[in-house]
């Protein structure tokens, strides 16, 4: 008995060796063939193109500004380096549009320059992705890249989430600041306006109410802070960083 379970037990464990191995390959060749050459007929917009077959390219991990706000045609004028050209996609899934979300490349990874150049807002980052990301666009914005100008009030300002609830803390360390037409803004399109408001300590928060010198309320709709990471960004009436503080990441 003892014999046939050693027989048996040698048969299963050469089995199951023969299956891993046949599985890790696998998945090497499907990782080596995930990248497709592709032809870039146009682009449609900083973080958009279009391919020769007619398929529609959504770039993942990035947000850039919308037509008509500041900076909007700086990641189009990058992309249009590699119009009627050929490049690597790496296809990772659909969205609502039907657009294919992918990271692009051409000798380096676009997306990921896209940020780090400034030209872009890193939004719904990839988890594998997202210290890459954080970095390369706490690297742009230290350096005032792209769309992230310095404001004179930068540095002056520091911050604390609590998504759960809603509520983001704001404590100015430099003399009195008078907020008129500012913004706050997360990493998805959302934005809202700060009017006349003297920016000492105050508590900044998502729903509706009425403003006090302590408590500001955006006046929002729906949720704005993710709860596992996201980033305010705080900008003044010139559209300058006046903030930027990520959490999550």
């Amino acid at each position: 008995m003892k014999k046939k379970h050693a027989i048996t037990l040698s048969l299963l464990i050469t089995a199951f060796l023969a299956s891993s191995i046949y599985f890790f390959h696998a998945l090497n060749n499907a990782n080596a063939s995930s990248k497709e050459k592709v032809f870039v007929s146009r682009i449609i917009d900083g973080d958009t193109l279009q391919l020769g077959d007619g398929r529609t390219i959504r770039l993942v991990n990035i947000n850039t500004p919308e037509k008509g706000e500041l900076g909007s045609d700086l990641a189009k004028k990058f992309l249009k380096n590699y119009e009627n050209k050929t490049i690597e996609i790496e296809f990772l899934d659909n969205d609502r549009y039907s657009r294919n979300l992918s990271r692009i490349y051409y000798n380096s990874y676009i997306n990921l320059d896209i940020v780090k150049l400034g030209l872009a807002k890193k939004f719904l980052v990839q988890t594998s992705e997202k210290k890459q990301f954080a970095e390369a666009e706490a690297y742009a914005v230290e350096n005032s890249l792209g769309i992230w100008k310095k404001s004179p009030h930068y540095g002056c300002f520091k911050a604390r989430i609590d998504a759960k609830n809603e509520t983001a803390y704001l404590r100015n360390t430099c003399k009195e600041i008078r907020a008129i037409h500012w913004t706050v803004k997360d990493e998805s399109r959302k934005s809202y306006s700060l009017d006349d408001i003297v920016l000492g300590e105050v508590k900044i928060h998502s729903r509706y109410g009425k403003n006090t010198a302590r408590d500001i309320f955006l006046n929002a709709d729906s949720d704005i802070w993710n709860n596992d990471r996201d980033t305010l960004y705080l900008l003044d009436n010139n559209g300058r960083i006046a903030l930027h503080y990520a959490y999550g990441y």
